[in-house]
């Protein structure tokens, strides 16, 4: 299949690598000429400097890997070419013109994919279905927590410059890692309230916020609580399920998924059978979108289902700004 990246960055980058491993035929565009002369030297495939220019060709999808507060605009132009759509996370910055995407996309009747690769990963899978088939019960509370420094977080780059840092761009901590929230509305559902202060509380050269701490209720009574940051020295992603019958944490560091049962002094730990290369996921996340695109089914994170995480996001910033709990 023929697909074009848009954005060649780091993870435009990786959605190449990944898709011409599959065998695919990958084209890429990105305004940068340092960009396009990085992805020429490391792949030697066809790139181009516009979207107009680009488009010339036809393509069964595109992969929009632009900064986030481009997302909804660069996928509507491909939307009313009647082209596929993979986004990365987040869908977008805010809420404005996802409703015209929607829509371009109902009359075109694409298939759409948001980025969620955490929910790929063998033991993030391992947890969730321990969840699911009720060996925890009812889950009454849960606890997240990710954590990495941003200036390392991408190697040989000035962090002050990456999307991660630049408000105008769409960064801060809440939008950009926001894997958690949207992990914890695929396993709990709607978010009925949310509390949560954040703000900019380090010395780092960045307009956006590094730490945030959310609370939320979703509607079927869990209550789960966030942590982000851009502050941890060593990178950290864990996860604790409370329920009426047991507990199940999981690391993402480790790879490691623990069962704790009723009876609190034993456990039964998953491990060897769930640990892979981390890259897997990526690779699992992008031959599930073009498996849908070639049956014409939805994905499991359509633009929608994206939509109401991002409301979410939206109504953590809002709580932020009046200090108040905010209803979704």
């Amino acid at each position: 299949m023929r697909f074009l990246v848009a954005g060649l960055g780091s993870i435009g980058e990786r959605h190449i690598r990944n898709l011409l491993r599959m065998g695919h035929e990958i084209s890429g565009v990105d305004p940068a000429r340092r960009a396009r002369a990085n992805i020429v030297r490391s792949f030697g495939i066809d790139v181009y400097g516009t979207l107009p220019e680009a488009m010339k060709k036809n393509y069964d999808g595109a992969f929009i890997c632009t900064p986030t507060v481009t997302h909804v605009k660069t996928a509507l132009a491909f939307a009313e070419k009647g082209i596929d759509l993979f986004i990365e996370k987040p869908l977008s910055n805010d809420l404005s013109g996802i409703d015209r995407l929607k829509a371009a996309v109902a009359r075109h009747k694409l298939v759409t994919m948001v980025a969620c690769n955490t929910r790929f990963f063998p033991s993030f899978i391992k947890a969730a279905s321990i969840i699911e088939n009720g060996k925890i019960g009812k889950v009454l509370s849960a606890r997240a927590e990710a954590g990495f420094y941003l200036p390392y977080w991408r190697p040989g780059t000035d962090y002050r410059a990456a999307y991660s840092a630049r408000k105008e761009l769409g960064g801060g901590v809440i939008l950009d890692i926001i894997h958690e929230i949207d992990f914890l509305c695929r396993l709990f559902g709607k978010v009925d309230r949310v509390f949560c202060y954040c703000g900019k509380v380090s010395g780092l050269d960045i307009s956006t916020e590094d730490l945030a701490e959310i609370l939320l209720v979703f509607r079927k009574g869990t209550v789960a609580q966030v942590h982000l940051d851009y502050l941890q020295r060593t990178y950290r992603r864990h996860c604790k399920f409370i329920g009426d019958k047991g507990v199940v944490t999981w690391d993402y560091i480790s790879q490691k998924v623990e069962l704790f049962g009723v009876d609190a002094r034993k456990s039964t730990v998953f491990e060897e059978n769930i640990n892979t290369e981390r890259e897997q996921m990526f690779i699992d996340q992008a031959t599930h979108f073009i498996e849908c695109v070639k049956t014409r089914k939805k994905t499991v994170n359509d633009i929608g289902e994206a939509q109401g995480v991002l409301k979410v996001v939206m109504a953590c910033h809002k709580s932020a700004s009046i200090g108040k709990t905010v209803k979704v």
